[in-house]
């Protein structure tokens, strides 16, 4: 079973010129990851990191985090990527709780690395700041390490191994307090070999890396095709331009990418403007991850992009990737999200009682991965939860219909409950977004006196497009039973609908939206 820098430094043996990872400002061969990497493995040795020491990044999608995954998987250490849309506070408690004894992180972020220095939650002497721009930024340029280093012709003899604890990944939070995820090597080594065994990976192919790598999706999806020896494009723009992300795809004759719902309805609106269908030319992977995405929005995708192949993937921190819809079930399973992968146990559908369900009755979802999460960091009582012998569960609500194929219904926090009857805000969600002239829509729950919560709808429309809030609701009670019907729709700019990292929208935000509207809700 091989770590990560084992997985690397086996392709520069075979081909160390090839170009393994690049972003826009810079590419990387196997010869020039190995050489840094031992390099920065090095610096963080000399500085005292042990086994088991904690190295967080706080970066927007770079070149760098390939470097700083080998010398962490070297030395040994863990790595906490951390997600840059975190408030200062969270970021706060986040090291509190992890308490890192190395920090890397780009110049954006110098504010926040000032106030964990004035918090004492991290060193001087232990931060790197990756493109330092200020002269009197008070910290060790990551440049300037491998500057001084960069004709010396070494390699760090460190010796990981796969049950090392490898990364600490705090989830998105949407339903609570972060949790901090742990995985070690073995896990990733399962994950990878799956990955590759579910997309046919080949090593002339090449990943166009989106999501932010303080993800899950995106740091998974790194490993699996560094694993199969095929190679990485990292999109290091701070925010998605459709425009830009296919001139990457061109330049770097990419064959996969994997989007949140989000980036497609804004890829579809980018196309559907310019009136083209020759973005992509060549054989190409979509991969739909992290939200269920409405069915008019992956019909476009297959009627716009003739070429591609279409998956669709239900997964979590904790459990990695549970479930694949292939390219030949896109139509006939639609609105599933297909089987278990490859060497994962029966999806088991529990009630309350953690008794099993019958296929089409509805209950919590528990996975059984060869790369589960080991455990929640210093958090006995979250992981008791999350576990039911080998199996996890993340809240989510789902059925298996007489095929053997997985639909997700709802997460059980989002649920709404009117007048006693249940409601999936995903199943609205599906129906509203069928409506020629919204762009986006999530659904919540609002409380009211009556029945106890009613459907409200927070609404986006296309560009130059408009309608009545009384003319929206008519319309839906007839797609969908009254009782699930919106009673209530909130009309929201596109950029103030609240998302985490990777583009989900964040049902919790909106209800505390709704609070902030009506604090007698």
């Amino acid at each position: 079973m091989l770590t990560f820098n084992d997985t690397v430094d086996l392709f520069f043996k075979i081909n160390p010129s090839k170009i393994v990872v690049n972003d826009e400002f810079r590419k990387l061969t196997y010869k020039e990851l190995v050489h840094n990497g031992n390099i920065l493995s090095l610096y963080l040795i000399k500085l005292g990191a042990r086994r088991g020491d904690r190295v967080a990044v706080l970066a927007f999608n770079c070149s760098e985090y390939a470097e700083i995954f080998y010398a962490t998987s070297k030395t040994r250490a863990i790595i906490i990527p951390i997600n840059f849309r975190l408030g200062l506070e969270e970021i706060i408690e986040v090291f509190k709780d992890s308490k890192p004894k190395f920090f890397i992180f780009q110049n954006y972020f110098s504010k926040t690395y000032k106030a964990l220095l004035k918090e004492k939650l991290i060193k001087k002497k232990n931060s790197l700041i990756i493109n330092k721009v200020k002269k009197n930024n008070n910290c060790t340029s990551y440049k300037k390490i491998f500057s001084k280093n960069n004709k010396m012709n070494f390699t760090f003899k460190g010796k990981s191994k796969p049950e090392d604890l490898w990364s600490l990944m705090y989830t998105s939070g949407t339903t609570g307090k972060p949790k901090g995820v742990v995985r070690n090597h073995l896990g990733y080594y399962f994950l990878s070999s799956i990955t590759a065994i579910e997309l046919s990976i080949q090593k002339n192919e090449n990943a166009l890396i989106v999501m932010p790598l303080c993800h899950a999706n995106s740091f998974n999806f790194f490993c699996a095709y560094i694993f199969a020896g095929a190679s990485v494009t990292i999109y290091s723009r701070k925010s998605f331009d459709p425009k830009h992300f296919f001139k990457l795809i061109k330049i770097n004759n990419c064959s996969f990418t994997s989007l949140v719902p989000t980036h497609y309805i804004i890829i579809l609106e980018f196309i559907k403007k310019n009136n083209t269908k020759s973005f992509i030319k060549q054989n190409f992977k979509f991969m739909i991850s992290s939200a269920p995405a409405r069915k008019d929005t992956k019909k476009d995708i297959l009627k716009y992009f003739k070429m591609a192949k279409l998956y669709e993937l239900y997964g979590s921190s904790e459990s990695g990737w549970v479930t694949m819809l292939h390219p030949n079930e896109q139509f006939s399973k639609l609105g599933t999200v297909g089987k278990e992968c490859v060497g994962s146990k029966p999806i088991l559908i529990l009630d309350s009682k953690k008794k099993e369900l019958q296929d089409g009755q509805i209950g919590e979802l528990y996975a059984c991965t060869p790369y589960n999460f080991l455990y929640y960091w210093k958090n006995s009582k979250k992981t008791k939860e999350a576990f039911y012998n080998n199996y996890v569960t993340v809240g989510d609500l789902a059925y298996r219909n007489s095929e053997g194929y997985i639909k997700l219904v709802e997460r059980k926090k989002n649920m709404i409950i009117s007048g006693g009857e249940n409601i999936y805000p995903a199943e609205v969600e599906n129906i509203m977004g069928e409506h020629k002239k919204i762009k986006d829509v999530a659904v919540v729950g609002s409380l009211d006196k009556k029945w106890g919560e009613i459907v409200c709808a927070f609404v986006v429309l296309q560009h130059g497009s408009s309608i009545s809030e009384k003319n929206l609701i008519n319309w839906s009670r007839k797609k969908i039973a009254n009782y699930k019907c919106p009673k209530k729709i909130i009309f929201i700019d596109d950029k103030k609908m609240p998302r985490n990292a990777t583009g989900k929208i964040l049902h919790k935000k909106l209800r505390e939206m709704l609070l902030e509207k009506d604090p007698h809700e």
